[in-house]
């Protein structure tokens, strides 16, 4: 309805001032004083040289109310527009009639992958990886909603230092696995971490791991048995880590294990990156034999002096380094290496679907072939991301180049707490740990007259929510400072908070045989306020697509639960005397709840049908 009421006032101002209606959408926006207001006046004071105000004014006169207006005025150099009555019935009809396909957008060219969360599979999830999960999670649902075709993929590094050592330690010192694998793994790496940096026969055994997990299962008798040990423990860590996606409800189409494409499409990139101009053998200094990448002046001024622009791609032993990996893997995201991959399926998630693996037993599948590749990663990795960027735009692929964004997130903790993997200091603070002490907290809230599973049930949809909507709500660039009392706030600005907004909407709604219906065609303030609001979700969903930020979503989610809280107050519903407002205010409540739950579902949280 928003996009309709702007293409009505278009071709009105183009009527009355001879520009484009075209040209004049832009100018259009929701309005701080009418509903709707235009800052065309503005673009015509630049061509005319005249006074904005007196422009506005003008135009505003040669406009008359139509059925969707009742009013228009200018306020200074604006012009307003105020919804009719009839305007607002229509909102209320459009929301009841599209239910959950309100706000979604039209269907786009493309594929759009995203790669999230990526965590080495030698530990728990922490709170910094579930930051990374849930917002990877939460674009994608936004980007599916707007029309995009999307594609999760996780990229599982399972050939570095880190899992050596816990494949070492798991192959020599324990083998005993006990509680969750992923959990027990973690503890266990960081004891082989430590007796990493003291022992010099752990040092050179781990170093024997790390060529044998790159040889791979083919490699010669001895290594190829690590190599299988090595990819069974990361697939088992990586199994216990879904558990934890699972209950945030974050899920994934595919899966890459580097070991898969260690002999694949990383030879392939290889030949294919060598073939490029840009692309050179370095003859002389400590990069003598590598293939480089000569990054120049520009980069610099965007990161600094640089004391070698050439970035090494390739070693003299025509291996790929861990940056050469990541532009390979690119180029075969955009479609520009064939890979010949097959797949299988790894796991089948509680919504249904399979994440597949690559597989010589499997079947040819889709995956990959991206016109738009998203990295959920670190603002710590701006440096090597931007690399990847600007080594693409060298080699002449401008499109792909400008086809790859990192969507970068600030770190995420507890008060006084400090992450890191090899110290260790991620215990206590899991993300399992977190929502088992979400759990037991919203437990303690819940009246006596729920039965223990729907105390469960309902105790892990609100903690979950409670947790989303926290680490959602702030933009990906600020840090976050977890806070149990503002998580659990019940009284506003908390994932609990909007979903007892939505369980209002259902008690109202549970409490009457009356039929909700748009009988009345006059709303008062209250009414207005919040039907403009669901007017306004469409333009929050293509913000926050645009942007890739559920932020915007959050933030729309507590503004539409505000509305209604203040509607409520003021337009009592069930009691109302009159039949026709009664009903017509029992389909306004009934819209919000259509409302309110497309918008809670795009960050992942979930409805519950009582709290």
């Amino acid at each position: 309805m928003l996009d309709s009421f702007k293409e009505e006032i278009a071709k009105m101002l183009s009527e009355a001032s001879g520009v484009p209606a075209d040209d004049i959408l832009p100018t259009i926006e929701p309005g701080k004083i009418g509903d709707l207001s235009s800052k065309l006046a503005f673009v015509l004071a630049k061509e005319k040289k005249e006074n904005p105000a007196k422009i506005a004014a003008d135009i505003a006169k040669a406009l008359k109310p139509s059925a969707s207006f009742s009013k228009i005025e200018a306020v200074g150099p604006y012009i307003n527009f105020y919804l009719s009555d009839g305007a607002y019935a229509a909102i209320l009809d459009d929301a009841l009639s599209k239910k959950e396909k309100l706000g979604k957008g039209k269907k786009k060219k493309g594929k759009t992958i995203i790669e999230f969360p990526s965590v080495n599979p030698n530990k728990p999830w922490h709170i910094g990886h579930l930051r990374n999960a849930l917002l990877g999670d939460s674009v994608a649902r936004i980007l599916e909603f707007d029309g995009y075709e999307v594609e999760r993929m996780d990229y599982i590094n399972d050939l570095g230092l880190q899992v050596a050592q816990s494949v070492w330690g798991f192959l020599n010192f324990d083998s005993n696995p006990s509680g969750k694998f992923d959990t027990w793994l973690g503890h266990q790496y960081v004891g082989i971490a430590k007796r990493f940096e003291e022992d010099k026969d752990v040092v050179e055994g781990v170093r024997d791991v790390v060529k044998a997990l790159e040889e791979g299962e083919e490699g010669k008798e001895g290594s190829n048995e690590i190599a299988k040990a090595g990819r069974a423990l990361a697939e088992r860590c990586v199994l216990a880590q879904y558990e934890t996606a699972f209950d945030f409800g974050v899920y994934h189409d595919v899966v890459f294990f580097e070991s898969d494409l260690i002999k694949t499409i990383f030879q392939e990139g290889i030949s294919f990156l060598k073939q490029n101009k840009n692309v050179v053998l370095s003859k002389q200094g400590k990069n003598a034999g590598c293939w480089v990448v000569e990054l120049g002046e520009e980069f610099e001024k965007e990161f600094g002096k640089m004391e070698n622009p050439d970035k090494v791609l390739m070693r003299s032993d025509g291996t790929a380094v861990y940056t050469g990996k990541d532009i390979i893997f690119h180029l075969w995201k955009f479609g520009k290496l064939e890979g010949g991959f097959k797949f299988a399926p790894f796991i089948l998630q509680p919504n249904g679907k399979d994440v597949f693996k690559i597989s010589k037993s499997g079947k040819k599948m889709d995956f990959g072939n991206c016109s738009r590749a998203i990295n959920v990663i670190g603002v710590e990795q701006k440096y090597p991301q931007r690399v990847i960027v600007e080594v693409l735009r060298r080699m002449g692929l401008e499109k792909e180049a400008s086809s790859l964004h990192h969507l970068s997130y600030e770190r995420v903790g507890l008060p006084d707490a400090q992450f890191s993997g090899r110290k260790g200091t991620w215990v206590g603070y899991t993300a399992d740990e977190l929502l088992s002490e979400a759990i037991s907290r919203v437990k303690d809230k819940i009246k006596p007259d729920f039965s223990e599973s729907e105390k469960e049930a309902v105790a892990k949809m609100v903690g979950a929510a409670a947790i989303r909507f926290s680490f959602l709500r702030t933009t990906s660039e600020k840090r976050i400072t977890f806070k149990w009392d503002e998580a659990l706030n019940m009284e506003g600005d908390s994932g609990p908070y909007l979903q007892y907004a939505y369980v209002r909407t259902q008690g109202i709604l549970g409490k009457t045989e009356d039929k909700p219906g748009i009988e009345s065609r006059s709303f008062n303030d209250s009414e207005k306020r919040l039907i403009k609001q669901m007017m306004l979700f469409p333009e929050a969903v293509a913000k926050s697509s645009k942007e890739l930020s559920p932020h915007h979503i959050a933030q729309y989610s507590l503004d539409l639960a505000a509305d209604f809280s203040g509607f409520y107050n003021a337009s009592p519903v069930l009691v109302a005397e009159d039949p026709k407002v009664r009903k017509t205010r029992l389909a306004i409540v009934l819209a919000t709840s259509i409302v309110l739950k497309n918008s809670l579902s795009l960050i992942g949280i979930e409805c519950p049908k009582k709290m």
